[in-house]
């Protein structure tokens, strides 16, 4: 769903396009397509740079995002390319065919997240209740902060497969799986694999939140907290699931609609990476 309302962004501004040239024709008759598409294409960049602009002044969490300026163009472009036709003397075949061409690509280009995510739900779907095996193209996608990963190939505990994740020295450092299927119930424990590759011991933070976890605040006390320490080599790691269904103050947890599972470490002195294996439910 996330990924389909990014290229709703295409899908309304290739409308704006038609509706606002639909009310401008006769007064533009006489100018040139190319000089046509420029102008639109600027009323369109204005527009999107507007409205990121704003967001960045709302309370709903949103936030600004140029590819969403960048997908308003692609409307615009898609506009010209499959309905503002040029007049037969106003420009060279050869353009038009080149330029309908080049909005095609654009657009397979800014669908594949789209079909990409449709694949791996897919995917996760079979998976379940293995939530993340890292065997699959494109399971990395599921995460927040996939800039921090990287597949690993040696340092492997099961399957072919692993993720190295980098953490940095920031407050706050980790990754979150936030798309999976979320009913948890029935399932007694949450079994993960982390490696240390240090000779010293290293305090991991894990945290689970469900869908009305941000009705609450966000806060810390309505969502499980757990902190564990990492020996050096391969940890196999166990959340007990009665803990998580009790983990909110004043309310149990929805474990029919579990939305986040993250890890993390705290203020590390120099940065540092582990490796993560095998996140799976079991009953």
């Amino acid at each position: 769903m996330q990924a389909a309302w990014d290229l709703g962004h295409t899908l309304f501004f290739a409308i704006a396009t038609l509706w606002l040239y639909g009310l401008i024709k006769k007064r533009v008759a006489h100018h040139s397509w190319i000089r046509l598409f420029l102008f639109f294409s600027l009323v369109v960049l204005g527009c999107g740079m507007l409205v990121e602009f704003l967001q960045g002044y709302t309370t709903g969490g949103r936030s600004p995002d140029m590819m969403d300026v960048l997908r308003n163009q692609l409307g615009c472009m898609l506009a010209f390319a499959c309905c503002i036709r040029p007049h037969r003397n106003d420009t060279p075949p050869m353009v038009a065919w080149l330029f309908s061409g080049a909005a095609l690509v654009l657009l397979v280009i800014a669908a594949w997240p789209l079909a990409r995510a449709v694949i791996d739900e897919q995917l996760a779907i079979r998976q379940f209740p293995v939530l993340a095996d890292f065997e699959t193209p494109f399971e990395q996608y599921r995460w927040v902060n996939t800039q921090q990963m990287r597949t690993e190939t040696v340092l492997v505990r099961h399957g072919k497969k692993a993720m190295r994740v980098q953490l940095s020295t920031a407050k706050f450092s980790g990754i979150a799986l936030f798309f999976f299927p979320g009913n948890w119930q029935g399932y007694r424990s949450l079994h993960c694999s982390i490696y240390n590759p240090r000779s010293t011991a290293l305090s991991l933070n894990f945290r689970i939140h469900d869908a009305r976890h941000k009705q609450h605040g966000s806060e810390f006390s309505d969502r499980f907290n757990k902190q564990v320490t990492l020996h050096q080599g391969w940890n196999d790691l166990a959340i007990d699931l009665d803990k998580v269904r009790n983990a909110p103050r004043g309310r149990p947890m929805d474990m029919g609609h579990i939305e986040g599972f993250g890890l993390f470490v705290v203020q590390q002195a120099k940065p540092m990476e582990i490796i993560l294996d095998h996140i799976a439910l079991a009953r």
